[in-house]
């Protein structure tokens, strides 16, 4: 019986911190099952290289290759000394095959997936930084729950806000005194998604109103 280092020994691949899986636009027809570490799938856009998502140990991506053998939506950067379980087209369709509950879970997770990266590319591209930060903290609290926290690093990355750090720890800062968030060192903590839909309600209403 195959156990998990025969899995591993035989179809894992080993990436280093910041390398590149595959970048946005190859040709591919693998997907990719990570083992250990996290990935950082990134979309090119007007402001440069942004993070959509960052995805973690049993997450999978680059399902759509195998099936359609299309160029890579977007593009994956090992977030850290990352192992992944590499499946080609034969193999994937072997799991298909084998496993009705992996089916419906590829399907569930592509389905959720595009819907998030198109609220995040949204997000993106939105010029109100305000409103890029709120959106940001609200995408990470409907995928992990309240009271989860988020550091300051993967807080820049997913609001797409590298060149404007200042300007995010100044928002964060406003929302931490308004108690929509809490600050403890390096991380910020989500106690409530209705706070921070309350907070996005003000911000609104304060730009309707004109007011910067």
């Amino acid at each position: 019986m195959t156990n998990e280092n025969d899995i591993i020994s035989q179809y894992g691949r080993k990436y280093a911190s910041g390398e590149h899986i595959f970048k946005e636009g190859d040709h591919g027809e693998e997907m990719f099952i990570i083992h250990a570490g996290s990935v950082r799938i990134t979309k090119s856009t007007d402001e440069g290289e942004k993070t959509l998502v960052t995805l973690g140990a049993g997450d999978f991506f680059g399902e759509m290759a195998v099936i359609d053998k299309g160029p890579r939506s977007a593009s994956a950067v090992a977030n850290e000394e990352t192992v992944c379980i590499v499946l080609n087209e034969e193999l994937f369709e072997q799991q298909m095959q084998r496993n009705a509950k992996i089916v419906k879970k590829i399907l569930k997770n592509m389905s959720a997936r595009l819907r998030a990266m198109n609220e995040q590319l949204q997000n993106l591209t939105t010029k109100d930084f305000n409103m890029r930060v709120v959106n940001t903290l609200l995408l990470h609290v409907h995928k992990n729950g309240e009271n989860t926290t988020l550091t300051h690093k993967a807080l820049v990355q997913q609001a797409g806000m590298e060149d404007n750090v200042s300007k995010l720890d100044e928002i964060i800062a406003a929302m931490a005194k308004a108690k929509v968030v809490s600050i403890a060192g390096d991380t910020v903590c989500v106690t409530s998604s209705g706070n921070i839909e309350k907070y996005k309600q003000y911000l609104e209403m304060k730009k309707a109103f004109g007011e910067s």
